[in-house]
C-alpha cells in the first residue's frame, strides 16, 4: 500500500522511526506528504518527540504554531549543513561590541546601543554613557579617563563594567590601580537595577551570567595572587545583592579572555554552571587521562556542589599530541533529549600521524540527583536573602582564617566536592596531589560514534592558519561544523575576502554501511584517524568541505556576487577580525585598514524567521545546497508554498532552497539592481533622531543597518 494512503495513525508511527531530517525529505517527495510539514498535530508531535529542548518549540508552545516553528527549524538546519546562509548584513560601527543570546551590544561615539537581532528588531536602544554613568555613579563625573565595558545581555538586562585607573597613595602615577564597579540596568523597562563597587579589580577578569531572576558575578581579584575566585549573586525580583562567598577553583585557569577556549559558563535548569577543560600537569602524570572540571550553584546561592574529575573524562593524552590553539568549547542543551551537554573541538595528530584532525566531541554532563546517587554533596551557604545556615562567615572578612566550615554531608563520600570560602586549601595545594598516588588508574571509556565527529584532515584541502579563522564552530544538531575564515582569491592574494566553510556528514544506509566494511578489510591506504574512528567512519558518511560564497568567476564576474563580498569584506576594513556564534548566527568585527578603533559589524543568519527592515534580495543568480543534491522536479514541489518568507519571518518554503535556487528573468535582475543603485547607502550610518524614554539617558532610534543598507537576504 502506498504511504499517502495509510490512515493517520499508521503514518505517525512510521514518523516515529524518522529523525527530522528524514521527515523534510520525505515532505519534498509529492504534494500529499506536504502535510507533514504544514498540519499542526502532526508538526506538534514531531516537535514534542524529537526536539522538545528547542527554541522553535518552546515558541510553538506559546504562540501553538506548530507547524510554522517546524518548517523554521528544519530550515534552519539545512541551511547549517548545506553551508547557505539566509542572510548577510553589515549592522553597525563601533569600538566594543558583545553578542549574546541573539543580542549586539556595541559602543559608538560615546553611545552603548543595543540591538536584538534574533527579534529582528528594527529599532536600538540606545544609552548615552555620560548620563547614564552620571546617574548611576555620580563621583564619575570628576572622572575623565574612564573606560565603559559591555559583559553581558540576556533577558533584557545589560550588565557593563565601568573603571578608571587610581594612583596609589603615596602619589606614584606609574603604579596606579583600576577601579570600578558594575552597572546593571534595564533596557526594556529603562531603568538602573544596581550598581555594585568593585573592590581589588581586575578588569580583564570579570564575567556575567543572568536570566530573568539572578545575576551571576564572577571575577578573580589579586587576592592570593590570584588563586581565589569571587562569586556574588544578585536577586533580581528581590533588587538585593547575596552577601559574596570566596571559592578556591582549583584546577582552573580562570581568564575571561578564554571564555569559550577553556572556559564557559552558561545558566541552565535554575542552575549556573561552569566549566574548564584545564588541568594541572602534576594532575595528570600518573594516568595521562584528562577531564573536565565542572560545578554548578543553584540560582538561590545555597550551595556549591562541584564533580570529581572522574566522573567527567576528557581525553587520554596516549591518543597523541594536540594543538591547543584550534581548540574550543561550548555548553549546550541538546534540542532532542534536553541534557546539558559540552563540545569540544581538538586538533590533534592522531596516534602519532605526520597530519593532524581536528575532531568535536560531544559529552554528556550527568549531574545525578542527591536522592538516586551520594555523588553530590552541596553546601548551604545561604541563600539569596542573605542568611547563613551554616554559621560560616561568607562576607570574605573571616575573623579566623583556620575555620573549617560544615556542609553537612560527608565530605569524604560521593564523587562531588565542596569547599566554601575559608575551607579551601591554600593556593598552590590540590585534593588530587594527596590521592594521586593512591587512586586507581582511570580509564576513558568508550565514546559514541554520534559523540565523535572527524572533521578536517591537513592532508586534504586549503590549509588555514588559526589568525585567518576568527570564528571556529560547531552545530551537534546537524552534525556540522562551520567556520569563518579569510580566504583570499587566487586571483588577488593580497586583499582579505571573509567566507563561512563548514563539513557535514549524516547516516549511512545499512548496504552502504556493508559496502565500506568491506572495502576496508582490503585497502590499505586508510587514514590514521579512519583506522581510530573506525566505527564513526562505519556509520556515517562525511562530505567534503565547502564554502560560501561560491568562488567569482574571473572570465564573467558577477557583479552581484561581488557586492556579497564587499557585505562580508567590508571596504576600508581589513585589519583584525574577532567573531562570536551561537546555534543561528555569526557576528564578526573588522577593524579598520588605518588603525582606527572603529569596527565594521557583519552578521549571518541561518535562521529563515530572523529578516532586517529593509534588507534587499539577492539580485543575483546562485546556486544553493551541494551540487549532489540538485533535483530540478523535487523543487517544483515547493514552489507552491508561501513565498512572502522575508516579510513574514519566514514561514514560506523558499522556492529551490532545498535543491537549487530558482531562476530570475531578466526583467526581475534588472529591476533589483535599479533598487539596489538607487538606495545604495553610505558605508557608514549617519546620525538620527531618535524616541525619547522616561530615562534622560536612554533613546529609541531607528537600527544603524537601515541607514548603512549593506545586506542581502536569500529568500524568494
Amino acid at each position: 500500500m502506498s504511504l499517502v494512503k495509510l490512515p493517520y495513525e499508521m503514518v505517525s508511527y512510521v514518523l516515529d522511526e524518522l529523525d527530522l531530517d528524514d521527515v523534510w525529505q520525505l515532505s519534498l517527495t509529492c504534494r500529499h506528504l506536504r502535510s507533514l510539514v504544514t498540519e499542526s498535530n502532526i508538526a506538534k508531535r514531531l516537535l514534542e518527540s524529537k526536539a522538545p529542548a528547542a527554541t522553535e518549540t518552546q515558541n510553538a508552545r506559546v504562540t501553538k504554531n506548530y507547524a510554522h516553528e517546524l518548517r523554521r527549524l528544519l530550515k534552519r538546519r539545512q541551511s547549517i549543513s548545506s553551508v547557505t546562509p539566509y542572510l548577510a548584513a553589515v549592522v553597525g560601527f563601533g569600538e566594543d561590541w558583545i553578542y549574546r543570546n541573539g543580542v549586539l551590544c556595541y559602543i559608538r561615539q560615546g553611545q552603548l546601543r543595543i540591538l536584538n537581532l534574533h527579534g529582528s528588531a528594527a529599532d536600538e536602544v540606545v544609552v548615552n554613557i555620560r548620563l547614564l554613568l552620571d546617574e548611576a555613579i555620580p563621583d564619575s563625573r570628576k572622572i575623565r579617563n574612564y573606560r565603559l565595558r559591555p559583559l553581558n545581555v540576556s533577558h533584557n538586562i545589560v550588565s557593563c563594567l565601568y573603571y578608571h585607573k587610581t594612583p596609589h597613595a603615596n602619589g606614584n602615577n606609574s603604579a596606579s590601580f583600576p577601579v570600578g564597579s558594575l552597572v546593571v540596568f534595564s533596557a526594556q523597562a529603562h531603568k538602573i537595577l544596581t550598581v555594585e563597587h568593585l573592590v581589588d579589580l581586575e578588569p580583564n577578569r570579570v564575567v556575567v551570567r543572568n536570566n530573568d531572576e539572578a545575576l551571576f558575578l564572577i571575577r578573580r581579584p589579586r587576592l592570593h595572587g590570584g588563586r581565589v575566585v569571587l562569586w556574588k549573586a544578585y536577586n533580581i525580583p528581590a533588587n538585593r545583592w547575596h552577601r559574596h562567598t570566596h571559592f578556591r577553583w582549583y584546577p582552573f585557569n580562570f581568564q575571561p579572555f578564554e571564555i569559550g577556549i577553556t572556559q564557559c559558563f552558561e545558566i541552565f535548569n535554575d542552575h549556573i554552571y561552569s566549566l574548564s577543560n584545564y588541568s594541572e600537569l602534576e594532575e595528570e602524570e600518573a594516568d595521562w587521562v584528562s577531564p573536565y572540571h565542572c560545578l554548578r550553584i543553584p540560582l538561590s546561592f545555597n550551595g556549591m556542589s562541584k564533580l570529581k574529575p572522574d566522573g567527567l573524562l576528557r581525553r587520554n593524552h596516549l591518543d597523541g599530541p594536540m594543538d591547543h590553539r584550534w581548540t574550543f568549547m561550548k555548553m549546550f542543551k541538546d534540542e532532542a533529549t534536553g541534557e546539558i551537554k559540552v563540545v569540544e573541538s581538538r586538533k590533534e595528530w592522531i596516534k602519532g600521524s605526520s597530519s593532524t584532525t581536528r575532531t568535536y566531541y560531544t559529552t554528556t554532563i550527568k549531574w545525578p540527583s542527591e536522592n538516586d546517587s551520594p555523588s553530590i554533596s552541596d553546601s548551604k551557604e545561604g541563600g539569596l536573602d542573605g542568611s547563613n545556615t551554616n554559621g560560616i562567615d561568607i562576607s570574605g572578612n573571616s575573623s579566623s582564617p583556620g575555620h573549617q566550615g560544615s556542609s553537612g554531608n560527608d565530605p569524604d563520600q560521593g564523587n562531588a566536592e565542596v569547599h566554601p570560602d575559608n575551607s579551601s586549601p591554600e593556593p598552590g595545594d590540590s585534593d588530587s596531589n594527596h590521592q594521586r598516588d593512591d587512586r586507581p588508574p582511570r580509564i576513558l571509556p568508550p565514546r559514541d560514534p554520534r559523540d565523535v565527529h572527524p572533521g578536517d584532515d591537513s592532508s586534504k584541502g586549503p590549509v588555514f592558519l588559526r589568525n585567518k579563522c576568527p570564528i571556529l564552530s560547531y552545530h551537534p544538531s546537524c552534525q556540522t561544523f562551520l567556520d569563518l575564515v579569510d580566504d583570499p582569491s587566487p586571483s588577488n592574494p593580497g586583499k582579505q575576502r571573509m567566507r563561512v566553510r563548514g563539513g557535514t556528514r549524516h547516516l549511512r544506509r545499512p548496504e552502504e554501511i556493508d559496502d565500506w566494511s568491506r572495502c576496508s578489510k582490503v585497502k590499505n591506504s586508510s587514514s590514521v584517524a579512519e583506522t581510530h574512528f573506525e566505527e564513526v567512519y562505519k556509520m556515517y558518511k562525511h562530505e567534503e568541505p565547502i564554502s560560501w560564497p561560491p568562488n567569482q568567476d574571473p572570465e564573467s564576474p558577477n557583479p552581484a556576487l561581488a557586492q556579497l563580498y564587499e557585505i562580508l569584506s567590508t571596504p576600508n576594513y581589513a585589519g583584525e577580525v574577532t567573531g562570536d556564534w551561537d546555534e543561528r548566527s555569526f557576528v564578526y568585527a573588522t577593524s579598520a585598514s588605518g588603525g582606527s578603533k572603529q569596527k565594521a559589524l557583519v552578521f549571518i543568519s541561518f535562521d529563515p524567521s530572523i529578516s532586517l527592515a529593509g534588507t534587499l534580495p539577492y539580485p543575483g543568480p546562485m546556486v544553493f545546497g551541494r551540487p549532489q543534491s540538485l533535483d530540478t522536479t523535487s523543487s517544483k514541489a515547493t514552489a507552491s508554498d508561501n513565498s512572502t518568507a522575508h516579510q513574514n519571518h519566514g514561514d514560506g518554503v523558499r522556492k529551490g532552497r532545498q535543491f537549487g535556487r530558482a531562476r530570475q528573468t531578466p526583467r526581475g535582475r534588472q529591476t533589483a539592481k535599479k533598487r539596489q543603485t538607487e538606495r545604495n547607502a553610505p558605508t557608514e550610518a549617519t546620525q538620527v533622531h531618535g524616541t525619547k524614554t522616561d530615562a534622560s539617558w536612554c533613546t529609541i532610534e531607528p537600527a544603524q543597518y537601515q541607514t548603512i543598507r549593506k545586506g542581502f537576504h536569500f529568500c524568494v
